[in-house]
C-alpha cells in the first residue's frame, strides 16, 4: 500500500446485501484471523430489524473494515468494530471514528466502546479514554473506553 492517504467511504447498512458485506469483514478478522468462535462473534443483533446500527467501510470498491452501534441512554455504543488486516496501520481505523463521530455529533453525549487491552493505545489516540479496569469478554481482556462528543 502507498504512503498516499486512503479515501474511506463509510456507509450505514439499510439492505441485506449491505448488512452481509458488514458480517463478511467482521467474520474474515474475528472468526479467521483472531478463531473467535461464530456463535460468539455473531449473534440476535445482527440483522437489520434489532434496532442496531450497522456500518461498512470502503476503500474504493473494496470493503476493509466494518462496526455496529446501539444507543444506550445518551450513548451510542461501539461494538464489533474490526479492519481487515492488510489496511492496519494505514489510517483506516481513525478515519472510521472520526467519521463515525460525525455522524452521531448532535445526536450523542459520547461513544462508549469496549477495547481489546492491545488496542487502547489506539483508542487513546484518537482521543478517548479509559473509564474501567481490565474485564474479559469472550476470552479476551478488554477496557471500557469513551470519547465525549
Amino acid at each position: 500500500m502507498n504512503e498516499n492517504p486512503l479515501e474511506i467511504t463509510l456507509t450505514h447498512a439499510e439492505t441485506p446485501p449491505q448488512l452481509a458485506a458488514c458480517l463478511a469483514v467482521r467474520r474474515a478478522v474475528f472468526t479467521v484471523e483472531r478463531s473467535i468462535p461464530a456463535a460468539i462473534e455473531q449473534d440476535e443483533h445482527d440483522c437489520l430489524e434489532a434496532g442496531y446500527d450497522h456500518f461498512l467501510a470502503r476503500v474504493g470498491q473494496k470493503d476493509v473494515a466494518a462496526l455496529r452501534c446501539h444507543r444506550e441512554g445518551g450513548n451510542v455504543v461501539l461494538q464489533r468494530f474490526c479492519v481487515l488486516a492488510a489496511f492496519r496501520r494505514h489510517g483506516v481505523g481513525r478515519a472510521v471514528l472520526a467519521q463515525l463521530e460525525r455522524q452521531y455529533a448532535g445526536q450523542a453525549d459520547r461513544l462508549v466502546l469496549d477495547a481489546k487491552c492491545e488496542a487502547e493505545g489506539f483508542y487513546t489516540a484518537c482521543g478517548y479514554r479509559t473509564v474501567s479496569g481490565v474485564f474479559e469478554e469472550a476470552g479476551v481482556k478488554h477496557v471500557r473506553m469513551e470519547k465525549l462528543l
